[in-house]
């Protein structure tokens, strides 16, 4: 039974929540005893990586991120690093792709990519699409698009003098408290 398969049949008992806790647990080894395991399973999993084909590593690489990103939409906290930008630059290290040929596959111009980077210009809904295509459906586009929404509630929250200058444009108000 190779890996997906194993992956499949445990899915179908666990979530992936639960299969990731299920690896962690106390060690109780002395600290050098702690750092030999460590040396050692870190030798292991580097020749497995070695002998893996790049498709897991992308699948394994996309998983990740997709979780990180879960993971962070479920806290209630506001992480300015947690970006759009942050996010899209992870899948470009996971997918092994350079911003210019990110852009080609999702059909744009290499400068909106860039854009969207750099944090000069919102992701779209559209692009969102194509990121959850592209990711073989791993990602799903409202992940993005969430990722988004938590970005623009905080300017909402933390842009006083944008509010201000835009209630001074509004001529009648419809009810007073």
């Amino acid at each position: 039974m190779d890996d997906k398969e194993l992956y499949k049949k445990l899915r179908e008992k666990y979530t992936d929540k639960e299969l990731a806790e299920s690896f962690v647990f106390p060690h109780g080894l002395t600290e050098k005893e702690k750092q030999k395991a460590d040396e050692e399973l870190w030798e292991h999993r580097k020749k497995i990586l070695e002998t893996k084909p790049k498709e897991e590593g992308v699948y394994s690489g996309l998983l990740k991120v997709k979780y990180q990103m879960a993971f962070y939409l479920e806290s209630q906290a506001y992480e300015a690093e947690k970006s759009v930008s942050y996010y899209l630059q992870e899948y470009m290290k996971v997918t092994g792709r350079k911003q210019k040929e990110l852009a080609e596959d999702l059909n744009i111009h290499p400068t909106r990519l860039s854009r969207i980077i750099n944090e000069r210009e919102k992701l779209s809904l559209p692009i969102a699409y194509r990121l959850e295509k592209h990711s073989g459906d791993l990602i799903p586009a409202i992940l993005w698009w969430k990722l988004l929404q938590r970005e623009i509630e905080q300017e909402i929250r933390a842009d006083d003098e944008e509010r201000q200058k835009e209630k001074k444009q509004v001529k009648n108000v419809a009810y007073r408290a």
